[in-house]
């Protein structure tokens, strides 16, 4: 258990890191910066992020699930407007990191952790 947070949190920051050299609307001040955004986002995806997904479910099933991806933006919002060091630009460039974040992610772990793909 403990490895596997420490194992996501670290999957995270590099996630964010990769982010913010795409995208220029997010930026980081420093790499403690980046440490405690990856801090973060776990706590709040595993806290806030069931709530927000339960509020709006109604929509999320009008729009076929597309609605989630607002919602990942103002989770990444929250986390930027929590972490010193962190900005985003505008909420657009937000969705479009949660968009990225998630793909970063599961690149990662496909490449640390061979063992969990799916064959």
């Amino acid at each position: 258990m403990k490895s596997r947070v420490i194992a996501s949190w670290i999957i995270n920051a590099i996630s964010f890191f990769v982010v913010s050299k795409i995208l220029s609307g997010v930026e980081f001040k420093s790499f403690m910066s980046i440490l405690l955004a990856g801090i973060v986002l776990g706590i709040v995806n595993a806290t806030l992020k069931p709530f927000f997904v339960i509020i709006s479910l109604p929509i999320s099933i009008v729009t076929l699930g597309i609605f989630l991806l607002i919602i990942n933006g103002i989770v990444l919002e929250t986390v930027a407007a929590v972490v010193p060091g962190f900005s985003i630009s505008s909420f657009w460039t937000a969705v479009w990191g949660s968009i990225l974040l998630s793909i970063s992610n599961m690149i990662i772990t496909y490449i640390l952790f061979p063992e969990k793909r799916i064959s």
